[in-house]
């Protein structure tokens, strides 16, 4: 049984995303997994020994902006993000197609201005680095804009070639 050129290369499109969801769940563990440890090491050491770790609260606060915005993008990635369905559920088969179009162009060339900002600003922001983490450059920080809004662009850009 032979499968036609758009098919196949919807399930190759489906494997990449599957690969690629898999990764972002992986790293939201190990970000997970380390903040616990650093949190826990901190607290520990705080009350204990009276003396706290002096870059856990900034490393928390940033490996906390990556789990929320890669946790985000998955979110997008499963449909699970919040939306109004009351139309949309009463909408025919063709106006829903019509939606879920305007809603990919929307969304795509938001997510293309926060690739080409974010990374931008990432790029700016390179060069400085928080006072108590002189070895940890800000602009990494910045970096995970552009990364949320390449997994949202590839997910919409999938979703826009599965509706034709």
């Amino acid at each position: 049984m032979s499968t036609t050129p758009k098919v196949s290369a919807i399930i190759s499109i489906d494997k990449v995303m599957n690969r690629l969801q898999a990764v972002c769940r992986h790293t939201i563990f190990l970000l997970m997994a380390g903040l616990i440890v650093l949190l826990g090491a901190n607290i520990l050491l705080r009350y204990s020994f009276n003396a706290p770790i002096s870059w856990s609260n900034t490393v928390s606060r940033y490996s906390y902006i990556y789990i929320v915005l890669i946790g985000s993008a998955i979110a997008y990635l499963q449909d699970g993000h919040a939306r109004v369905d009351f139309f949309y559920d009463k909408a025919s088969a063709r106006v829903k197609k019509l939606f879920d179009f305007i809603h990919c162009l929307i969304m795509m060339s938001v997510c293309v201005i926060f690739i080409v900002m974010g990374s931008q600003h990432a790029i700016s922001m390179w060069a400085v680095h928080a006072p108590i983490i002189p070895w940890l450059p800000v602009g990494l920080v910045y970096l995970s804009i552009p990364i949320f809004a390449s997994l949202v662009f590839l997910y919409l850009l999938k979703k826009l070639i599965s509706l034709f």
